[in-house]
């Protein structure tokens, strides 16, 4: 069977419809015979990276500690992905005189303050900037950082770091004609609560790994459903080259919860990820919630995938799964386990 996509083509190729950054999961079957290596390097390289590295699933697989092929990705605190800015978590502690960032350790769930340097600009507004450790021996990236910013005339007024980053940070801000102040320590204090919010980014890339995870899963799940066919070249072309503008025929954040047990307020013991497609006369729709968990259960997304190649069709068909991390920090092996989602298991699809 040839490759699904419009190259260029290799040899065929295993692919995890859901990322392997993602988690791996007892049970899970690769999709096979659908996607080409070249094709399937092209989308994880394109989409994959965004997807598992920023918003709001680089996030939470920081949080969880979530291993990929490569073990942990960098800092989403410190580093964008995919065109992406840095996560922006933001907030005052009591000993401070400025907002600040945050961040959280992988698998760690108390937050504190990053690395970083707070400027003022002309106005005398503040913008605190993560500091990477690339800076150290690059401070042209923080040169580069501030002009796509604005503040390449902005002052520093502010430092966060560890004592082991004193010297390096204090010869950083010399070179943006500041200077540490005389006795700097990095503060100390007392653990408290304090709000904090998150500022996430992504591009159309993001949308289009959604759409590409819930379409190989629907292939997965039907295998009479083969890839080809005509009623799906619109959404092949959206996640093979689409654009902004094309987000929201194809994808479409639900302002409900799509589980009915989760409109009824239950939540999953543990950390789940959930796709589900409905398969009915004419239309073929997949749904995908990622890191629902048993405090936070964020929106799911809706992904209008084409038509439905079988004609005759007497009632819709739902498949869904729940993929269950039981253990987020597994350095090999699965990380959990992909739970059946028929009414008599777990959890079921809101079918509505």
């Amino acid at each position: 069977m040839p490759c699904i996509y419009p190259g260029p083509h290799g040899a065929m190729s295993e692919e995890h419809y859901l990322p392997v950054a993602l988690g791996t999961f007892e049970g899970m079957q690769p999709l096979r015979d659908r996607v080409c290596q070249a094709c399937n390097n092209k989308l994880g390289n394109e989409l994959e990276v965004q997807f598992t590295r920023a918003g709001p699933t680089g996030f939470f697989r920081w949080i969880l500690g979530l291993r990929g092929r490569d073990g942990l990705p960098p800092s989403p605190f410190y580093h964008g992905a995919g065109g992406t800015q840095p996560i922006f978590m933001i907030g005052r502690p009591a000993w401070a005189e400025y907002d600040l960032l945050a961040e959280v350790a992988p698998g760690e769930r108390g937050a504190m303050a990053c690395r970083q340097i707070v400027f003022r600009d002309a106005s005398g507004t503040t913008h605190p900037v993560p500091i990477s450790n690339a800076m150290r021996d690059r401070p042209d990236l923080l040169k580069q950082r501030l002009q796509r910013a604005g503040l390449e005339n902005a002052k520093p007024v502010y430092a966060v770091a560890g004592s082991d980053d004193t010297a390096w940070l204090g010869a950083l801000i010399q070179g943006l004609s500041g200077r540490l102040a005389e006795g700097w320590t990095p503060p100390v204090g007392e653990p408290q609560q304090i709000p904090l919010n998150a500022r996430v980014n992504v591009t159309s890339a993001y949308f289009r790994a959604i759409a590409k995870i819930v379409f190989h899963y629907a292939l997965a799940m039907f295998p009479d459903i083969t890839g080809p066919e005509r009623e799906f070249s619109d959404i092949k072309t959206f996640i093979w080259s689409g654009g902004v503008a094309d987000v929201d025929r194809f994808v479409q954040q639900r302002p409900d919860q799509f589980v009915e047990q989760f409109r009824r307020g239950f939540r999953p013991i543990h950390w789940s990820h959930i796709l589900a497609v409905k398969r009915e006369p004419g239309r073929l729709t997949g749904y995908a919630q990622f890191f629902a968990g048993p405090a936070f259960l964020p929106p799911g997304y809706e992904v209008k995938l084409g038509g439905n190649p079988a004609r005759i069709i007497s009632r819709p068909l739902w498949r869904a799964h729940q993929f269950v991390i039981l253990n987020p920090a597994a350095s090999s092996g699965p990380v959990g386990r992909m739970e059946d989602c028929e009414p008599v298991q777990n959890i079921w699809p809101f079918v509505g």
